[in-house]
């Protein structure tokens, strides 16, 4: 058996597998030519290469690495090994699960949203950003005010963010009742770590209505390990003259969508 870091690397994937068939059969390779790929005695072409990365969920350069280095890489990001089998999964598996960094900051953020220009009230909703080492998860946190129709004083939504083309994009629903789902997107603008993301939100209302709703959000990033019980005091609806707003954000929130 040869030793050569492409051959202990594919080793290293087959080994997630149910059997060297099995990962044959689903990602399309002849078996006994892959039994060669595993002993080293014959490299795959660049074509078959690909194929191997795609299902496994590797990058090509990823697999010529020293094995250390590859093993460290597969036990961050284990292969996926769904090639084929289910397109819905792979699709979300390509946005959310196979991101190399974070989408955004991680950490803690102000939300504000001024849900119509004609109404007096600016929500402000808690928000936190974390890296699972794999995809960007996302928690807001929502209150409202006893006098608000059908709605708890408190709503927690949850979900996934993937970062393209400079743009945050977000998916949550309410955990809950799950009556209510939202789509954010955020402009990250030419900072790594951004302060202040600007976007638009649209989905469903959270007391369980038909419309589709889509109004301008604003976050601003208020740290990793803020004082959250101060946070959550600065959340809530608010009239526009009883809140104090960076200016920014208060410009943002006044221009049409």
């Amino acid at each position: 058996m040869t030793h050569s870091p492409l051959a202990e690397n594919l080793r290293t994937l087959a080994g997630y597998g149910k059997s060297v068939s099995e990962v044959c059969r689903r990602a399309g390779v002849n078996r006994s030519q892959f039994n060669r790929y595993l002993s080293g005695s014959s490299r795959p072409s660049l074509q078959t290469l690909r194929r191997i990365c795609d299902f496994f969920g590797v990058d090509e350069h990823e697999v010529l690495l020293p094995p250390e280095d590859f093993r460290a890489i597969v036990r961050l990001r284990p292969p996926r090994m769904n090639a084929g089998d289910d397109k819905a999964a792979d699709f979300v598996q390509g946005l959310f699960l196979d991101q190399r960094q974070p989408a955004a900051q991680p950490g803690y953020y102000l939300g504000y949203i001024m849900p119509e220009p004609g109404v007096p009230a600016i929500y402000v909703h808690l928000v936190k950003l974390s890296w699972t080492g794999r995809g960007t998860t996302v928690k807001i946190v929502v209150r409202f005010p006893d006098a608000q129709i059908n709605l708890p004083r408190r709503l927690t939504f949850e979900g996934a963010a993937f970062e393209q083309a400079g743009k945050l994009f977000c998916m949550v629903r309410e955990r809950r009742r799950r009556r209510a789902a939202s789509c954010i997107v955020l402009s990250l603008g030419d900072f790594e770590t951004p302060a202040l993301m600007d976007g638009v939100i649209t989905g469903t209302e959270p007391e369980g209505g038909n419309d589709i709703t889509s109004f301008r959000v604003v976050w601003r990033y208020i740290g990793a390990k803020p004082d959250l019980r101060r946070a959550l005091r600065q959340c809530g609806v608010f009239p526009p003259d009883q809140i104090d707003l960076p200016e920014l954000v208060r410009l943002t929130l006044a221009d049409p969508i």
